[in-house]
């Protein structure tokens, strides 16, 4: 007998999920979100970045990877109630994606990691944020109502601002989170050859490393009095004793007839802070510490970046327009052609 084969190819149309997960994506943010100005991996998924909102982004297939339900929709998640229109978002996530988005560092440096310790720093800056917007609206709203009470039989209520030594803790221990990142970070350039004793040895291996007069030396060394206060005020409100603590007054009634708002005081050998009111120490710590971690990232980018096609690059600031316009952040990488600072990315 004769056997001839014969091939049979079935072309088979695809199923109507696959049609549709095959297309491009729509995704439709709510009209508050603002302008979605970047796109990128954070931990792993992608994020939206708007001038009001952060947004984590799932696609359908990654819901449902073996495409069994064509209901699933892609979604959108908001993580993070602000955008790049604050300050705090333009010092810490968008100039660690300007400064890590490149090569530039060397092929050892976890770029992934360094966005994402970025990422988690913001998020604290954002509950040390609310935690002060919150203090803030139930103090106005005190003085308010107080405007408009009377005093009867030489007797009154002194009003309370809340569980203030709670607020207090909270943001102490959110500050120092951050702080612990932005070290992180620095271990990042480092490693092992970072000493035991925090930003102090960052500081000692800056002077061997650069010299004392450099300038990555000299930010160390303004910034490091202010991290070890946020390191000993943490210490000090999770961990009081005799020689340190964290005092905090409710709203008191002063001889005038006004009230005087919550205060702090913190005892502590090293770095002792007078009593103070509350909302403006939460808002220097919040100020200081975004700024000491944006200039953290530049410094470290500064000292550790490499050439780039055999012409050296150096981080600059950008002009006023560049950062509102073109970047949303304050440093970038630039080289000099000549004459000109022309920036890099």
């Amino acid at each position: 007998k004769v056997y001839s084969a014969v091939a049979l190819i079935i072309v088979m149309n695809d199923r109507p999920i696959d049609t549709i997960r095959n297309s491009a994506a729509a995704i439709t943010l709510p009209p508050n979100t603002g302008s979605i100005l970047e796109m990128g991996e954070i931990n792993g998924a992608l994020h939206m970045i708007g001038s009001s909102a952060i947004y984590r982004v799932q696609l359908a297939d990654e819901i449902d990877p073996q495409r069994t339900n064509i209901a699933i929709p892609n979604t959108h998640q908001k993580v993070l109630a602000y955008g790049t229109e604050f300050p705090f978002v333009r010092q810490t996530l968008m100039t660690a994606r300007r400064l890590f988005s490149s090569n530039l560092l060397g092929p050892a440096f976890d770029y992934k990691a360094g966005i994402n310790l970025s990422f988690e720093a913001l998020q604290d800056l954002a509950s040390m944020h609310d935690i002060r917007m919150d203090l803030r609206s139930r103090f106005d709203k005190i003085v308010e109502d107080l405007r408009n009470s009377t005093i009867g039989h030489r007797s009154m209520t002194v009003p309370s601002a809340g569980d203030v030594r709670g607020d207090t803790k909270a943001l102490l221990q959110k500050a120092d989170h951050v702080a612990v990142a932005l070290f992180n970070i620095a271990k990042l350039f480092y490693g092992d050859e970072i000493g035991p004793r925090w930003f102090a040895s960052l500081h000692k291996l800056a002077c061997e490393k650069y010299g004392d007069k450099d300038v990555f030396t000299e930010f160390l060394k303004a910034a490091l009095p202010f991290l070890q206060f946020v390191r000993n005020a943490r210490n000090a409100v999770e961990h009081p004793d005799k020689t340190k603590s964290v005092k905090v007054t409710n709203i008191t009634l002063l001889p005038s007839g006004e009230l005087n708002a919550p205060s702090i005081e913190v005892v502590h050998p090293e770095t002792p802070q007078p009593q103070v009111p509350l909302l403006a120490l939460m808002e220097h710590i919040a100020d200081q510490l975004a700024a000491a971690f944006e200039g953290m990232l530049a410094n470290l980018c500064s000292a550790n970046v490499l050439p780039f096609a055999g012409r050296p690059l150096d981080v600059i600031e950008y002009s006023e327009d560049q950062q509102q316009k073109a970047f949303k952040c304050r440093y970038g990488y630039a080289s000099q052609m000549g004459d000109q600072i022309v920036p890099f990315g």
